[in-house]
C-alpha cells in the first residue's frame, strides 16, 4: 500500500533549485492524478529546499496551485525558486515540469500553529459515526468517476445522509460530508491535510451535476498540524455556474479542531 511520506519524496538533483520525483499513479482519481496530492508533492519539495536555513518551518501554512495542465504518473521535475526567508514564515515557488510545466505553486511556509485558549474557530460537524458509514471503494464507478486508486491509499467514508447522490437522490444542498483515514494507519501530517482538503467527491454531485470537475485552482490553508485519527471533512458549493464552481471544504481533526480548509475553482463537465 501507497505511504504518503513516500509518495511525496522528491530527490535533489546536482542542479540547485531542481529536484526529480516519481509521481505515484496510487494517488489517481480516475485517469488522473489527485489535485491535493499534487499540492503535497510541491509542498514537501519546498519545505526540503529550505530545511537546512530554516529547519522550523515545517508547515505549508498556505499554498495555491494554478494547474495549467494534468500531468501522467511517473517521472517529473520540480523547480524550486526561494523567494523569500523570513523569520516568521518563508515563501517559495514550485513548478512542476513534466515535458513542459504542469501545476505552479505559490506556498508560504513556517512553524506548526500551536493552540491556545485565543483560538475562535467553527466547531466540527455532526457526522453519522464512522463505523456506520460505508467504505468508498476503489474499484467501481457509482460516482461517475471512473476508478479510484487513490481510494485504496485514503479511507473515505461518506456520511450516507450526504450520499443521496450515490442512490440516485441527491439532496440539492450542494454539500458532502464524511471520515478520511490514511489506510495505512499512520497519522495525517500538515502535507497530508493538502490531500485530505480535496478527497471529497465534487459536492456539485450533491446538486445532480454528475461528471468530471477538473481543478483550475485550489488554495489550501494549513491551520495546524492534526491529531492522530481520523479527520471530519465537509465540502459544500459556494456558487455553481454553467461551467465553473466555486468549492470549499473544511477539515476537523481527532481533538475537533480545525486544522484546515480550502477554496476551490473547478470546471463543470456536463
Amino acid at each position: 500500500m501507497a505511504e504518503l511520506e513516500k509518495a511525496l519524496r522528491a530527490e535533489p538533483t546536482d542542479d540547485p533549485g531542481r529536484f526529480d520525483v516519481l509521481l505515484d499513479e496510487q494517488w489517481s482519481i480516475g485517469p488522473k492524478l489527485h489535485g491535493g496530492y499534487l499540492l503535497a508533492v510541491t509542498a514537501h519539495a519546498a519545505r526540503t529546499a529550505i530545511a537546512a536555513e530554516r529547519p522550523d518551518h515545517t508547515c505549508p501554512q498556505a499554498v495555491t496551485g494554478t494547474f495549467l495542465r494534468a500531468p501522467e504518473p511517473g517521472p517529473a521535475t520540480l523547480e524550486v525558486t526561494v523567494l523569500r526567508l523570513g523569520r516568521g514564515v518563508s515563501q517559495v515557488r514550485v513548478l512542476l515540469d513534466q515535458d513542459g510545466p504542469t501545476v505552479e505553486t505559490a506556498c508560504v511556509l513556517g512553524p506548526p500553529a500551536t493552540p491556545s485558549g485565543d483560538d475562535r474557530q467553527p466547531g466540527p460537524p455532526e457526522l453519522t459515526p464512522r463505523e456506520d458509514c460505508p467504505r468508498s471503494p476503489s474499484g467501481s464507478d457509482e460516482d461517475g468517476r471512473g476508478s479510484l486508486p487513490i481510494m485504496d491509499a485514503v479511507d473515505t467514508r461518506l456520511d450516507p445522509r450526504t450520499a443521496g447522490f450515490l442512490r440516485g437522490s441527491p439532496s440539492g444542498e450542494g454539500r458532502i460530508a464524511g471520515w478520511a483515514a490514511l489506510d495505512t494507519g499512520e497519522p495525517w501530517t500538515a502535507d497530508g491535510l493538502l490531500v485530505a482538503l480535496d478527497i471529497l467527491p465534487p459536492a456539485t454531485f450533491d446538486m445532480g451535476l454528475s461528471g468530471w470537475s477538473p481543478t483550475m485552482s485550489l488554495s489550501a490553508h494549513v491551520v495546524a498540524d492534526p491529531a492522530p485519527g481520523p479527520l471530519r471533512v465537509v465540502q459544500w458549493v459556494e456558487r455553481a455556474g454553467a461551467d465553473r464552481m466555486h468549492e470549499t471544504c473544511r477539515v476537523w481533526d481527532a481533538d475537533d479542531r480545525l486544522v484546515g480548509h480550502a477554496h476551490q475553482l473547478a470546471a463543470i463537465r456536463r
